[in-house]
């Protein structure tokens, strides 16, 4: 108890110390290296907790630091490399990760990718991107999205996903992300040319002819020939042998 009320009465006296240094006429305040002994004896009696810059002239609280960082998140729309923080703050890296695994354990909307800070509100944002251009487009595949974002195609799937419906119109059939527009051009054309046919035709020869999208063409070619649109019989992924020479729609 003696401990604890004669730590409280040294912080309390360094406090009053640095508060009359404020308040004191310019003549009478303590010099730079005054404030830093003083800086200094705090932080030995554990009463103070403080990072030095990495020019070693300023110092700063890990709270502070959190906040910083979390600010230059924000000033730089949600994604960010720990690498690029350095020379920004002025802390050396092992202090800024340090700020950021306790950032990431604190907030769920941020996660890191190769060492990369992303936000959720700057992923909701790149799928809203993502749609945009998909508009335009009509498809896009997920290995030309991870090479524009300078992700994986297996971390782009993992984004794009669970935000079809809701951020991102549009279905994603293999590894290609293809508009509603774009997918019932598809299926009339599909639909046309298997209508056509009056002897066994290859499949894998259909699909290189016409261009379609081989996903697309064999999705679409199971729900015609499942609801009887399309007689005849299939041979695996392989033939289509019409029932005869008559179109059916």
């Amino acid at each position: 108890m003696l401990v604890v009320r004669r730590r409280m009465d040294e912080l309390l006296a360094l406090q009053q110390e640095l508060a009359n240094v404020q308040s004191a006429k310019a003549g009478f305040k303590l010099s730079e290296p005054n404030v830093v002994e003083v800086v200094q004896k705090m932080v030995e009696m554990g009463l103070l907790e403080v990072l030095y810059t990495s020019n070693g002239k300023e110092y700063v609280t890990p709270k502070r630091l959190h906040e910083e960082v979390a600010d230059e998140i924000l000033a730089h729309g949600g994604r960010i490399n720990i690498t690029e923080l350095p020379p920004i703050l002025n802390v050396d890296l092992p202090h800024i990760e340090r700020a950021v695994d306790q950032l990431l354990k604190r907030d769920g909307s941020l996660q890191l990718y190769h060492g990369d800070i992303l936000a959720s509100y700057y992923l909701d944002s790149l799928a809203e991107d993502v749609h945009q251009a998909l508009q335009a487009a009509g498809r896009v595949t997920i290995g030309d999205l991870a090479m524009q974002y300078n992700f994986s195609s297996e971390f782009m799937s993992r984004l794009i996903e669970p935000r079809l419906g809701t951020l991102i119109d549009a279905k994603l059939s293999g590894n290609t992300l293809y508009t509603s527009a774009f997918t019932d051009r598809h299926a009339a054309r599909v639909r046309g040319v298997l209508s056509a046919l009056t002897r066994p035709a290859s499949l894998p020869q259909l699909v290189r002819e016409h261009a379609f999208s081989e996903a697309l063409f064999f999705e679409t070619l199971t729900e015609l020939h499942a609801s009887g649109r399309l007689p005849g019989s299939l041979q695996g992924k392989t033939t289509y042998t019409p029932t005869d020479r008559k179109a059916h729609v």
